[in-house]
């Protein structure tokens, strides 16, 4: 993930949101959140993937400068009747998940997403990729690049291994891997590797197989780039997000190299072999929802708010309906988004901060909900 500076960064909650959510302004559901990303609503309870906020112990650096601080801090959260919910603490109902993020805790990466069939069953989360070498224990080692599932309160375990699919490259552009969101359909899940470049299906005894590869983008602004060598022109897709709808078609969203306004949102048939539809322009695509009529949501993480309240902070969630007009929300760092049967749609914020915060607890992760 990019870096942000927030030095001298201030703002209170109450300047962004409204008590009242019939209103179309937003209101907090909850706050306190390590990083919140997937959301999935599941019957009358909101799951929340919590990337954590790092730990202490490994440390990792990157070539490109930087540590990450890996340890246990990642969680899954849950909300009941999260339409009534109003600036609640975070129940996390699973714990101890790997986690890897900035010594303050911040753009962490770790348990990214999270889905579930129904209320009183295993919940599911998607673990991202550490090259093992890093990683000091077995307990971390055991989640690396996984998918676990758990039910509340109780031992993890594993289900399948995304990461160690991807060895057999593919995208054809060297082992890279990091799922990064999973969605449960009535027989299978799939997951979508954001350094993979694809999406895999995993059957109901946690077997992968590969259900989509997406080419680099080569349009736009994307035509001059090469991703991950000059040998491969253009953006990466990097599909870092997937909603299904009622009718079993596939949306996937891509980050294109983090390239501005060519991130895209593909539609696809149910079996993974046909592209029905593309939406483009978007700033980092990190979220996605359908909503009962057919509209799209899009969280856009780095694109730039139409009326900033201080100049660090971006984010956009544009609404794209059945006409394929967009109206846009500003939503600082959105993440994840669910939509309920009635329109009501919850969206992570802050996804990239802490529970503390990027510069105080008014900027900690947190979970808005609001009617469009």
């Amino acid at each position: 993930m990019v870096g942000l500076a927030v030095a001298g960064l201030c703002v209170g909650v109450t300047g962004l949101v409204s008590a009242d959510a019939a209103a179309s302004h937003p209101v907090v559901v909850v706050s306190g959140l390590n990083n919140p990303r997937q959301l999935d609503l599941v019957g009358n309870t909101l799951l929340i993937a919590e990337a954590g906020k790092g730990g202490n112990e490994a440390v990792v650096s990157s070539p490109e400068g930087g540590d990450t601080h890996i340890g246990r801090t990642g969680s899954i959260s849950e909300v009941y009747s999260p339409q009534y919910a109003h600036d609640t603490s975070p129940v996390r109902v699973v714990t101890g998940l790997m986690s890897g993020a900035g010594q303050d805790g911040s753009f962490a990466v770790g348990s990214d997403g999270v889905a579930a069939r129904n209320p009183n069953g295993p919940i599911y989360i998607q673990e991202t990729y550490v090259p093992r070498g890093a990683l000091p224990t077995a307990a971390l080692k055991h989640q690396d690049g996984h998918t676990l599932y758990a039910y509340p309160y109780h031992a993890l375990h594993a289900f399948a291994n995304p990461s160690y699919f991807e060895l057999s490259d593919p995208d054809k552009k060297g082992f890279d891997s990091d799922p990064y969101a999973i969605v449960a359909r009535k027989s299978d899940y799939l997951v979508a590797d954001a350094a993979g470049n694809d999406v895999l299906r995993l059957d109901s005894g946690g077997h992968a197989h590969l259900w989509h590869v997406f080419p680099n983008v080569t349009t736009g602004a994307c035509a001059g780039q090469s991703d991950p060598s000059p040998k491969f022109p253009g953006c990466n897709f990097v599909p870092t997000s997937i909603a299904v709808d009622s009718h079993g078609f596939v949306y996937v969203g891509g980050l294109s190299s983090l390239t501005p306004h060519m991130g895209q949102v593909v539609k696809l048939s149910s079996d993974g072999t046909k592209v029905i539809g593309t939406w483009h322009g978007f700033s980092g695509v990190s979220g996605l929802a359908i909503g009962p009529t057919g509209v799209l949501y899009v969280s856009e993480l780095f694109a730039d708010e139409a009326h900033p309240p201080f100049p660090q902070v971006q984010g956009v969630l544009t609404r794209i309906d059945t006409h394929n007009v967009r109206t846009h929300r500003d939503i600082p760092f959105p993440a994840g988004l669910a939509v309920d049967s009635h329109g009501v749609v919850f969206v992570s914020a802050w996804s990239v901060a802490p529970a503390g915060g990027l510069a105080g607890p008014a900027t900690s992760g947190q979970v808005w909900r609001f009617k469009w």
